[in-house]
C-alpha cells in the first residue's frame, strides 16, 4: 500500500530517490523555464504602469496582477512540461505490465523520469487557491482522461493509465494508484471507471482496478489488484465486496 504524495491533492508522484538525485536538474530546469513568462508579464506589466500619472491604477490591478501570475506560472509549468515529456515519449514510449524494479529497466526508469517531470506542475496546480484549473486540468494534460460532470479534485490520482468517466464522484482523500511495488517488481496497470460511478472517503483502487457503470464503493473501503467491481453493485470492505445489488 502506498501513501499519498502530498496532502494538497496533487497526484501521487514518488520517484526512485537514486534516479532522483541524478536527475534532479531536471526538475529543477522545468521550475526555472516556467518562471520566464512571469517574469515578462511583470517587466511589461511595471513598465506599463509605474509612471507618472499612473501609480494609483497600478495600485488598483495588483491583485489581478497577482491571480493572473498565478495562472500563468500553471500553465507555462504545464507547457515545459509537456514538452519534455513529448520527448522522453518518442525516446521510450510508457506501457502497461511488469517490470523489475531496477534502474537498468527501462519502464521502470523512464516512469521516474516522468515523474520527476510532472512532479512541479501537479504541485503548483494543487497550491494554486482558486477553484478552477486545478487536478483534473492538469493531469488531463498528461493523458489521464476524465468526464464532465465529476467531482475528482479532491482526491488522488495518478497522473497516467487511469480513466475516469462521466458523472463519476471520487471522495476526499480516496487513491488511484495505477502503479505498485511488489518487492523486486514494479506494475503498471490501468485502472478505468466507467459513468455514474461514486467512491467514498479515503479508498484506496490498486492497479487494474475496473469500476462497471453505476457502480458505488463505500468509504474506508479498498480493491485489489486487477479486481472488477461488477455494474450497478455496491462494495465495501477491506478488500472490497459486493453488498447487494
Amino acid at each position: 500500500m502506498f501513501s499519498p504524495a502530498s496532502l494538497k491533492c496533487d497526484s501521487p508522484t514518488p520517484f526512485d530517490e537514486r534516479i532522483r538525485r541524478k536527475y534532479l536538474f531536471l526538475y529543477i530546469m522545468i521550475i526555472i523555464l516556467s518562471f520566464i513568462p512571469c517574469i515578462i508579464f511583470e517587466q511589461f506589466f511595471i513598465i506599463t504602469f509605474w509612471k507618472k500619472g499612473f501609480y494609483i491604477i497600478f495600485l488598483l490591478l495588483l491583485p489581478f496582477n497577482f491571480v493572473i501570475l498565478i495562472h500563468l506560472l500553471q500553465l507555462s509549468a504545464i507547457l515545459f512540461s509537456i514538452l519534455f515529456l513529448s520527448i522522453l515519449k518518442l525516446i521510450f514510449p510508457p506501457k502497461e505490465g511488469t517490470f523489475n524494479r531496477d534502474t537498468r529497466d527501462k519502464n521502470y526508469f523512464f516512469w521516474n523520469l516522468r515523474n520527476i517531470i510532472k512532479k512541479w506542475p501537479l504541485f503548483i496546480s494543487a497550491s494554486n487557491p482558486f477553484p478552477w484549473f486545478k487536478n483534473r486540468f492538469t493531469l488531463r494534460f498528461f493523458g489521464v482522461k476524465i468526464g464532465k460532470n465529476g467531482i475528482v479534485d479532491n482526491s488522488w490520482i495518478s497522473s497516467e493509465f487511469v480513466i475516469v468517466g462521466k458523472n463519476v464522484i471520487i471522495g476526499m482523500g480516496s487513491t488511484l494508484l495505477s502503479f505498485g511495488i511488489e518487492q523486486d517488481k514494479f506494475i503498471l496497470k490501468r485502472i478505468i471507471i466507467e459513468d455514474n460511478v461514486s467512491i467514498g472517503a479515503k479508498c484506496s483502487l490498486m492497479y487494474g482496478t475496473i469500476m462497471k457503470e453505476g457502480t458505488k464503493l463505500s468509504a474506508h473501503s479498498f480493491t485489489i489488484p486487477n479486481q472488477v467491481l461488477e455494474k450497478d453493485s455496491i462494495y465495501s470492505g477491506h478488500p472490497a465486496k459486493s453488498k447487494k445489488t
